[in-house]
């Protein structure tokens, strides 16, 4: 191979090198553009809320509906009743940072996988949507998360017992869905399970109201939620939660 020949490959290398890197994200934020533009793909959006979302875009911090921390990293996601139907798209799953996730509007399918592997996540609202099938039991990996609500969507099959592991749960509100079987003892404080007329307490009894397990330290109220002693303060968020009724 003479000089000439061994520049040529060396500079077609270098370039190729050269495009390889720059086509590649340096610092995720190019795999979170990738994830965002997949669940908008998956959604029907006839408000244009996610008209700004453009995957020519290096940065997604001004995207609507996109909450980012101070080195640009997304950590939240949703606001609600934003008009958006569809599913949500099982690319959420690659949100590695994200922390809060808040979507209640028409969203139907299955209750994505991939959720599980949201190592951060500590708010997961989707609440007051169409999901249907069952809670994946991959929500147990959630190891970080205080904060779960379902309420009323289409959610059919059993509580995941695997839940018991989220020792790090504040909240937990599956009320109003078509959940069947056995009520499992979950480390929540405040355990919502109102309207699922197919739950066992125990043997063979249905309830209708929402069920207690069997745990010396919690109390059940008439509308069918059950709380810990001592209850912890949660976030304003969910101050709705919390008024002179609830513990009569």
């Amino acid at each position: 191979m003479n000089i000439r020949t061994e520049i040529s490959v060396l500079v077609c290398c270098l370039v190729f090198s050269s495009l390889s890197t720059s086509g590649s994200p340096s610092n995720g934020v190019g795999s979170e553009v990738i994830a965002l533009m997949g669940i908008k793909s998956f959604l029907v959006d006839p408000n244009g809320v996610l008209e700004n979302w453009d995957e020519a875009s290096p940065d997604p911090c001004s995207w609507s509906m996109v909450t980012c921390s101070a080195d640009n990293q997304v950590i939240g996601l949703g606001a609600p009743s934003q008009g958006l139907s569809g599913v949500l798209a099982p690319s959420i799953g690659n949100l590695t940072n994200i922390q809060t996730v808040l979507l209640q509007d028409n969203i139907s399918g299955n209750l994505p996988s991939e959720i599980g592997k949201l190592s951060k996540l500590q708010n997961l609202d989707l609440s007051n949507n169409n999901f249907c099938g069952q809670i994946p039991t991959t929500f147990s990996h959630l190891k970080n998360l205080e904060f779960l609500r379902l309420t009323g969507n289409n959610l059919s099959g059993e509580i995941p017992a695997s839940l018991a592991n989220l020792t790090d749960l504040h909240l937990i509100d599956l009320s109003f869905n078509n959940l069947s079987g056995k009520v499992p003892i979950l480390p929540a404080q405040v355990f919502n399970i109102e309207g699922n007329p197919y739950l066992y307490t125990k043997g063979t009894d249905m309830v209708d109201k929402g069920s207690l397990p069997n745990s010396s330290k919690a109390k059940l109220n008439k509308s069918g939620i059950f709380y810990v002693i001592p209850i912890l303060m949660v976030p304003y968020y969910y101050s709705h939660f919390w008024d002179s009724s609830f513990f009569i």
